[in-house]
């Protein structure tokens, strides 16, 4: 430090500090649990994504996306896959492909690093909840959520609805989303071993003047037996909308 005055020095030791603290807080972020990291060297197929909110905790699952490309073109399918050592454990859904932001794309949320909901992004709601139970880098179980959640739902659009007006038989069961709000609740959400669902279902959720139908789900649905629990089904009123 030959040459340098004590204001240099205290100006080193500062930098010195600084630079010390910085990389300490950048493997902070990094080692964060909060965020879960792309395994490295995914060796994912080209013209494909991964899908970084359908990361599993552990980053060792993820969903798939093709990437955009001609509008007019059909993309190769959404999969759910092992990203180290890369396999497909299954494929989403029995049409063309969704890339990310696309209406319709697959989404998931995870449950441990077993457990996975998917479910596609409709224009209303969502659609096709399904549970799949990963085992040993495999699709042990599909649960089929809703399955049954909508013949729930079906039967009292025929039964209520189409019973008294036959003419509609056009539109059919709608899943929405209700937003957010203080006393709104998640259409559904992991607690243990159980699912939550609260659901609602409009047959012309554009608000349409023809008659109206709507209804409501508050339920479990057991991962372990794969059955829906508590179920209170809330029919709702038949009406006409006014027109303004």
């Amino acid at each position: 430090m030959r040459g340098l005055g004590k204001d240099d020095v205290k100006a080193l030791i500062f930098v010195f500090v600084l630079c010390f603290f910085d990389g300490l807080m950048l493997r902070a972020e990094e080692a964060s649990p909060g965020k879960p990291a792309v395994q490295s060297n995914a060796d994912i197929p080209k013209g494909y994504e991964i899908g970084e909110k359908s990361l599993s905790p552990n980053g060792r699952f993820a969903i798939l996306y093709p990437i955009r490309g001609d509008d007019s073109a059909e993309l190769p399918p959404n999969l759910l896959v092992c990203l180290k050592p890369y396999s497909v454990l299954t494929r989403i859904g029995t049409e063309g492909g969704r890339w990310q932001g696309a209406r319709g794309e697959p989404l998931a949320k995870w449950n441990g690093n077993s457990i996975v909901a998917i479910w596609v992004a409709a224009r209303w709601g969502m659609e096709d909840l399904a549970i799949y139970e990963i085992e040993a880098d495999e699709i042990k179980r599909i649960q089929p959520v809703w399955r049954r959640v909508w013949l729930l739902f079906d039967r009292d659009f025929r039964e209520r609805f189409l019973s008294k007006y036959p003419d509609e038989k056009g539109s059919g069961v709608i899943f929405v989303s209700k937003g957010e709000g203080p006393d709104s609740k998640p259409e559904f959400e992991f607690k243990g071993h159980k699912m939550l669902l609260n659901l609602f279902a409009d047959n012309k959720p554009n608000l349409s003047i023809t008659p109206h139908w709507t209804a409501s789900l508050h339920a479990v649905w057991n991962l372990d037996t794969a059955e829906l629990e508590n179920v209170e089904f809330r029919p709702g009123p038949i009406e006409e909308r006014p027109h303004y």
